[in-house]
């Protein structure tokens, strides 16, 4: 016989009727939270309460027998009430467990695994109160009778029966994630299936999350994104504990640095950068102690090279900008073969770090061709500085420090300077990258030499090619330069022969005492030398001896950097009222005197502003000094300040020490950053 075809029923279930089902699912939700707690149980749940304030325990070992009390001392555990803590000990757990012999209540035993789920590795700051709860669910559960009616829904004490020994162990979570991820799953999916939904939003589910989303970029493509990194940039996944004193943003960061190479994707660098953001600032910063400094040095450093590229990349796009902007024809022309020359550094693997400066009419020609995609950090420029770019370059074995436009390129065999490379230099002058640095090379190396090279189109090149060839050091021409300039240079100049043998870079020198010299240098805003019409010609003429053109530098030259005139001595002793060092009698113009034998200066000579400041004055400033361009609400949530509170810092006692771009971001004058520098240095001295 044939039957017809049966035909669908298609039910249409109205808006009343879908209302009314989740009223009915909302009240069987309450009544299974509220199963077993009337009156009785409320008051046992007010005695123990009032055993753990007042400490009085003689009538608790009586209680526990009971099944009352074990419901509400399970539920005290598991409410989250600051005196709760006082009960969670292994000795009650235990005494619980043999009070309530053979096994415990459904209801006990539920409410014993949700504290389990809920705060899992933190139940370890209770004398092992964990390992204790572990050892008891599981005994506890396998005495469990199988249910007589089955259900629609996983009922979670038999999956966890059946499961208990995979999932309960302080392995559990790495090991549930991994099982769902080799399924193909999510971990919602996973925990559904198990009748586990509602115990993944403590401590057991953060660390399940945290375990999956690490195996994920532990097997994605080296340019791939994950909706993982998504979720991983969120403060309140990234922020979360993990192991010890790591976050899992901590764990990700660590993943994805030791898996890149030397050239990460454009992905995973935008990825971290946003996370962490840039490791180049000063290590006094927020960000650096937070993200960056549980790291360790090695990745900072790894991550430090990774970005030579990025800073790059900004300085020729400021350069190329800057000649378009100001029409400048002679920059435009330079330009192609002042960029194939930096690029040929990168391409060649010479260069291992940089640091890059921006000059404020610089820092808006980047910020506007990359709006917000500048991630990036750089240290400002002021002065003569304001419109122009300077990068700085460590290729190994030697150093440039080249600049936009009206700028010469500087090549040193030893790194230049300290305060290139540590981020704590806030603020940069055209003095202090001319005369300071130079002049700390020539102190701290001797007779190393160093070279300053104008940019002559077709010369400058071989300049910088001869001189590190004198020095021993050969660099593939081919590859910095285009054929057409190549064949000039070999037409004109040939090859350099390279020197077989290289001229050694000494110990830097390390003086045992600050010289006045160095005083002067680092607070160059708090006086300056004022020599002579008749000096300053002499001084120029001799510094353009000095550094005009790549030479051996004369053997007198460190001496003369750590000597003063007794008649600039003179001046100086009078300006800064020292009571140490009297002033010489009758100086003669040729004397020459030792700087380091002057007495150091006071603070309040040093630095007499910023030695003034209130506390919370001085920590707006050093904010401000690490955060360079931060607006004054950065400051305020970094602090647990108002903006109103930190604009009345910032115009008010502050008001001459700080200044304020056109972005409405703040930044400290040179005369500030060179007060702070002072003032840090004298704390940590004492």
């Amino acid at each position: 016989m044939k039957l017809p075809e049966a035909k669908s029923m298609e039910t249409s279930w109205g808006l009343p009727t879908v209302n009314a089902w989740a009223e009915l699912q909302t009240k069987a939700s309450k009544m299974e939270g509220a199963a077993g707690h009337n009156d009785a149980f409320s008051q046992m749940l007010t005695s123990l309460r009032n055993m753990a304030i007042s400490g009085r325990f003689e009538a608790l070992p009586g209680l526990l027998k009971r099944r009352l009390t074990a419901r509400a001392l399970s539920w005290f555990w598991l409410s989250g009430d600051r005196y709760a803590e006082r009960l969670l000990s292994p000795q009650l757990l235990s005494a619980l467990l043999h009070a309530q012999q053979p096994r415990l209540t459904r209801i006990t035993l539920q409410q014993l695994v949700q504290l389990y789920f809920r705060q899992f590795d933190l139940l370890d700051q209770h004398d092992g109160f964990r390992a204790m709860l572990e050892l008891a669910l599981l005994s506890q559960l396998e005495q469990l009778p199988e249910p007589r009616i089955a259900t629609l829904r996983p009922n979670p004490l038999i999956s966890l029966k059946q499961e208990g020994h995979k999932l309960l162990g302080l392995d559990g979570p790495r090991q549930l994630a991994e099982q769902t991820l080799q399924a193909g799953r999510e971990l919602g999916v996973t925990f559904s299936e198990l009748g586990l939904q509602g115990l993944d939003d403590g401590r057991y589910g953060d660390i399940c999350r945290a375990h999956f989303y690490l195996e994920t970029l532990r097997t994605l493509s080296l340019d791939e994104w994950s909706p993982v990194m998504d979720e991983l940039l969120k403060p309140s996944v990234s922020k979360a504990p993990f192991e010890g004193d790591r976050c899992i943003g901590h764990a990700a960061l660590e993943i994805l640095i030791d898996r890149t190479g030397q050239e990460p994707s454009d992905v995973w660098q935008t990825f971290i950068l946003n996370l962490a953001g840039d490791p180049r600032i000063s290590s006094a910063a927020t960000n650096y102690r937070q993200w960056w400094q549980p790291l360790g040095e090695a990745r900072i450093q790894k991550v430090r090279g990774w970005l030579s590229k990025e800073d790059l990349r900004l300085f020729l796009q400021a350069v190329e900008q800057y000649g378009i902007q100001s029409h400048n024809d002679e920059l435009q022309r330079m330009f192609p073969a002042r960029k194939l020359f930096l690029e040929g550094l990168f391409k060649l693997k010479l260069i291992r770090n940089t640091r890059l400066l921006l000059g404020n009419r610089a820092q808006q020609i980047v910020k506007g061709i990359l709006g917000k995609e500048v991630k990036t950090s750089f240290a400002p420029m002021d002065g003569a500085m304001s419109d122009k770019a300077v990068i700085y370059l460590d290729c190994g074995d030697f150093y440039l420090i080249e600049g936009s436009h009206s700028f010469k390129i500087w090549v040193y065999l030893a790194p230049p300077s300290d305060i290139l490379t540590t981020y704590e230099k806030r603020i940069f002058s055209h003095a202090a990258l001319t005369s300071t640095i130079p002049a700390g090379y020539q102190k701290r190396y001797g007779n190393l030499p160093l070279a300053s090279i104008v940019h002559t189109p077709h010369t400058w090149q071989h300049k910088v090619f001869t001189f590190l060839a004198d020095n021993g050091i050969g660099l593939d021409m081919e590859q910095l330069l285009s054929r057409q300039d190549y064949q000039y240079q070999l037409r004109r100049f040939g090859i350099p022969a390279v020197n077989p043998k290289r001229t050694p870079v000494p110990t830097p020198s390390q003086p045992t005492a600050k010289s006045f010299v160095d005083t002067i240098t680092h607070q160059s805003a708090l006086t300056s030398l004022s020599p002579s019409p008749v000096d300053q010609v002499r001084e120029a003429s001799h510094q353009a001896k000095l550094y005009e053109e790549p030479q051996q530098l004369p053997a007198n030259a460190s001496r003369a950097v750590n000597k003063l005139s007794a008649e600039q001595l003179s001046k100086l002793n009078g300006r800064f009222k020292y009571k140490n060092k009297p002033t010489p009698a009758t100086p003669h113009s040729d004397e020459i005197t030792s700087a380091n034998t002057v007495a150091e200066p006071s603070l309040s000579e040093l630095c007499p502003r910023v030695s003034q400041l209130k506390p919370l004055e001085l920590k707006v400033l050093q904010y401000f000094a690490s955060n360079a361009g931060d607006r004054a609400r950065h400051g305020a949530n970094v602090l647990g300040m108002t903006v109103q509170e930190i604009n009345q810092q910032l115009y008010g006692p502050l008001g001459t020490l700080c200044w304020q771009n056109s972005q409405y971001g703040w930044h400290l004058t040179s005369v500030a950053a060179a007060e702070l520098t002072a003032y840090e240095e004298h704390h940590k001295g004492h």
